[in-house]
């Protein structure tokens, strides 16, 4: 792959576009040859963060806009998912306790806990725009 491939896709917080999503990142990396581990753990991750921004920073509502882009070079895909919904502090959010059992641990923190498992960076923050979850996976 010479050029980098970029992917584009607008949609809004209603939950029903899930699937939309996951198919657009599906057909993303067949095009970008990803292996079948890499395009799940990129699926896997996109899902958990489109889910926190349809759940915390729209709250629920349906028309939050959400812009995804996806790029893929030789060496990397890189995922950044913009919404403009309440704003959001990584550092507010308690790491999940994983070690103990799961009747005692609290809601929260896991989606994070695998995004970070699964990508190789994963990165927060707020423009003056909205908030950007930037990730990558490194492909070689």
């Amino acid at each position: 792959m010479n050029k980098p491939l970029v992917f584009a896709l607008d949609t809004t917080s209603d939950m029903k576009n899930l699937e939309l999503v996951a198919n657009f990142v599906m057909e993303a990396a067949r095009r970008a040859k990803l292996t079948q581990k890499q395009s799940d753990d990129v699926q896997m991750a996109v899902d958990e963060a489109v889910t926190n921004v349809m759940e915390h920073a729209y709250a629920g509502k349906t028309d939050g806009a959400i812009s995804i882009t996806l790029r893929a070079d030789a060496a990397t895909f890189f995922v950044e998912i913009r919404d403009y919904g309440k704003p959001f502090d990584v550092k507010k959010v308690k790491k999940p306790n994983t070690k103990s059992p799961l009747s005692e641990r609290s809601i929260g923190g896991l989606g994070i806990f695998f995004m970070k498992k699964l990508m190789d960076r994963v990165e927060f923050s707020r423009d003056q725009a909205g908030n950007v979850t930037r990730m990558l996976k490194k492909l070689k």
